[in-house]
């Protein structure tokens, strides 16, 4: 079997099964499996697969037909340029979260010397983007999974960050040493907020293969928001930032429970596709 053969049988078979970026998902597997980008692809489509390249291209295959994510299957995900490795025990990088970066790149300086914390840090791939973009910044990553906490730090030594982006176990703020409280210039978070109840709404992509801790947030999706809106503050120098990813139609809520617990400078910022995508606040202390 050839390169081009083997996208159009691809192509088909994706689908048929209802896989919407079938063409781009072929092209993504075939390149890792031969070590090409995908453009190169179309500068070789009369070449043949070898007998491993092929049963390694099949199962590949027959994953992704199963709904597993690619960013699994390759091992990894760009976000914000950069190259994050990822697998089952975090949540998959989305562009969405870019606009949460750029909300935050915006309102710290360039030489921004003090700590920021990132809430939920999953793959690290916000902490560790915040530490590139800010060289004299430091980030402190807080997940409850150790296994998330473990591809993070993978990331930040792939990145060579190890030494300004600090890893601890906590469930949100609760085990944040206290030398870091009052102090802090920012806490960020992409928190789980989807309801329960929602979860059969979800692509199987995303509700059978991404970790359910890392998206759902119970009956309330805005239980996280409602503690960072109580509890950020004091962890906040004065005029500290917190910025948050919210899901579609949330925004208001958020700024609400923002504004109800004494934020000051509420603001709204929409994604590329023009939803209302994060939300952003400074500490009235």
């Amino acid at each position: 079997m050839e390169v081009a053969e083997a996208l159009r049988k691809t192509q088909e078979w994706f689908g048929e099964r209802g896989i919407e970026t079938a063409r781009l998902d072929a092209e993504l597997l075939l390149g890792h499996v031969l070590g090409l980008p995908r453009l190169a692809l179309y500068t070789s489509f009369d070449r043949p697969l070898n007998r491993d390249e092929t049963d390694a291209f099949r199962e590949l295959v027959r994953r992704r037909a199963n709904r597993e994510p690619v960013a699994y299957l390759l091992g990894e995900r760009e976000f914000y340029g950069r190259t994050f490795g990822v697998d089952a025990r975090v949540l998959i990088p989305r562009p969405d979260t870019e606009t949460l970066v750029d909300a935050v790149l915006e309102q710290l300086d360039d030489d921004e010397s003090g700590v920021v914390l990132d809430y939920g840090t999953g793959s690290g791939a916000i902490a560790i983007t915040l530490a590139a973009e800010r060289p004299s910044c430091r980030v402190l990553a807080v997940d409850l999974s150790p296994d998330a906490l473990d591809v993070a730090r993978a990331n930040a030594a792939t990145h060579g960050l190890e030494a300004r982006v600090g890893f601890l176990r906590s469930d949100g703020l609760e085990r944040v040493p206290a030398r870091f409280r009052g102090g802090l210039v920012a806490v960020v978070a992409n928190p789980p907020y989807i309801a329960d109840d929602e979860r059969g709404g979800l692509m199987p992509d995303v509700r059978d293969y991404e970790p359910a801790a890392a998206l759902f947030a119970g009956r309330d999706p805005l239980l996280h928001y409602r503690r960072l809106a109580a509890d950020a503050s004091a962890w906040l120098a004065p005029g500290g930032l917190l910025a948050v990813e919210v899901g579609a139609g949330m925004a208001d809520a958020v700024s609400g429970l923002c504004e109800g617990a004494g934020w000051t400078d509420v603001t709204v910022r929409a994604d590329l596709g023009g939803i209302d995508r994060v939300v952003c606040a400074r500490s009235a202390r």
